[in-house]
């Protein structure tokens, strides 16, 4: 059974809408397989979906509720009962002020349908012990009759357009806040520079360490290695800036490359010494460095590892920890046959 197949049976088992393409459940981590399945069970809102993180397949299910202080007696209900709690089959949960979050593995086959809507009726049980169901209205002013669902940002919910515009408001004059803030670049090139030296380093001489006496090369790590060192050096960057932007980006991508070319000069320098029998030296290095790209394009594979790492530097906008952040929320109606109808205009990121 495909995916979508699945989902759509789901959804008919369930009485709710699927919806192929949607947002639910995707973040910087985790995907969603041919989208979700929205509606209402007992007066709580619900979703589901199959999720993919890396290539780990499973199954993700939200039930929401009104604004609630019984987060905490939600989730050690929930993680209590024997049947989530299975070693194989354990379940996570995640419950906040306004919905609970239960998610878990499969290894081959999907979970069945039936058992997928059993689990949903279970948390929705425990779930009412604690928090109401919603009542019809919506659940910003309390006051607008609202029984269509909306996606805010791929959650369903119950906003009332004038409750849309207010929070689509809101969330402008917080951008444009954040947009007329002042970056501090000095701060953010001295943290980019003091990022690569040491990330630079702590990667040069592990690498030597790991390979140059041995005469080993390993061309995946070498490869990838750039997404970890992306990591420290955007953080610091953006941290010292006190905002994020183009600039900080642009900066973060010059200097994740930085640190690592900076680690490949230290671990050259350290095969050198291995081939030559001589000992670590600052002119060494300099010559090293002299002679950088006769190293970095020596054959195939480190022609390869080069244009990895070229490539992976000036995809760090893209990556999580240097993304602008967003915002301006996206709101959604979900139609009868599964499409979706935007309700705003959605603003992109901050710029």
């Amino acid at each position: 059974m495909t995916a979508a197949a699945y989902m759509t049976e789901l959804a008919q088992k369930l009485g709710c809408i699927y919806v192929p393409k949607c947002t639910a459940f995707k973040n910087d981590y985790q995907n969603n397989q041919k989208g979700a399945v929205f509606g209402e069970r007992q007066g709580y809102l619900v979703a589901l979906a199959l999720t993919v993180v890396g290539r780990t397949s499973g199954v993700a299910i939200l039930v929401r509720y009104p604004k609630s202080a019984a987060a905490p007696q939600i989730q050690e209900s929930l993680k209590s009962r024997p049947d989530f709690s299975k070693f194989l089959a354990k379940k996570t949960v995640k419950a906040s002020d306004d919905g609970v979050t239960v998610t878990w593995t499969y290894a081959l086959n999907r979970t069945k349908v039936e058992e997928v809507v059993s689990v949903l009726d279970e948390v929705i049980q425990e779930v009412s012990k604690y928090a109401q169901p919603f009542m019809g209205k919506c659940e910003d002013c309390s006051t607008a009759e609202t029984r269509e669902i909306t996606l805010m940002n791929g959650t369903p919910g119950y906003h009332c357009r004038s409750c849309q515009m207010r929070i689509a408001a809101e969330k402008q004059r917080e951008a444009d806040e954040y947009k007329a803030k002042e970056a501090n670049y000095l701060g953010g090139v001295t943290a980019g520079l003091a990022a690569a030296a040491v990330t630079g380093s702590a990667w040069g001489w592990l690498i030597s360490w790991m390979e140059a006496d041995s005469g080993k090369w390993s061309p995946k790590l070498h490869a990838v290695i750039a997404f970890a060192i992306s990591i420290p050096v955007a953080w610091l960057i953006f941290k010292a800036m006190g905002k994020r932007d183009r600039v900080g980006q642009a900066l973060a991508v010059v200097f994740t490359l930085a640190a690592k070319w900076w680690g490949d000069t230290i671990y050259y320098t350290h095969v050198v010494m291995h081939l030559q029998n001589l000992a670590f030296s600052w002119p060494l290095v300099g010559s090293v460095l002299r002679h950088f790209f006769d190293f970095k394009l020596s054959d195939f594979g480190t022609k390869m590892v080069t244009a990895f790492d070229v490539g992976i530097s000036l995809f760090v906008p893209w990556m999580p920890w240097a993304k602008l952040p967003k915002f301006m929320p996206a709101f959604q109606t979900i139609n009868r046959d599964g499409s979706l109808s935007q309700t705003l205009t959605q603003a992109a990121g901050t710029r």
